[in-house]
């Protein structure tokens, strides 16, 4: 199985799936893109498993219950996360997200960052419904907030932490 071998692999590829051990059951994330400076995007998937998943593939293409910038390869090197196994990204997380962030939540009256991997922008402005979906960052939450946000169903249209 495929699985069993990348356990021996540290090294963090695009693709890769790891396990995330949390008091409600085993979840998966998925390495899902890599930008120069801010290194890894990973998605997480809010569904348990009380064994290894039938398919990977299936698994990944289902929608994440979040995205977000992390340093992934330094908690697979601490043993936080295990990788799995590698298996293609799914068409719907493949390009590199658009994050946004704010430097204050006063309502209508918030200034809203942008920022797709290479370029930036701004609105003085209430969020759309699109724009409430995209994640928030780039944010690099610890090994242990991430479980912690998978815990609390974390959901970026409605928390912002």
């Amino acid at each position: 199985m495929a699985g069993l071998e990348m356990l021996k692999r540290k090294t963090v590829k695009i693709g890769d799936v790891f396990q995330v051990l949390t008091s409600e059951g085993v979840c998966y994330g998925q390495v899902i893109n890599k930008h120069p400076k801010w290194k890894f995007v990973v998605a997480l998937f809010r569904e348990f498993y009380s064994r290894e998943p039938q398919s990977f593939e299936e698994l990944v293409s289902m929608k994440p219950q979040f995205i977000t910038t992390f340093l992934i390869q330094d908690a697979v090197r601490r043993g936080f996360f295990h990788l799995i196994t590698n298996v293609p990204v799914a068409p719907r997380n493949a390009d590199f997200p658009v994050f946004r962030a704010t430097n204050n939540l006063k309502g209508d009256d918030t200034m809203w960052f942008f920022w797709d991997g290479e370029r930036e922008w701004k609105v003085h402005r209430p969020l759309t419904k699109e724009e409430k979906e995209y994640p928030r960052g780039p944010y690099f939450p610890s090994a242990p907030l991430l479980v912690e946000m998978i815990e609390k169903d974390y959901r970026v249209e409605r928390d912002y932490i």
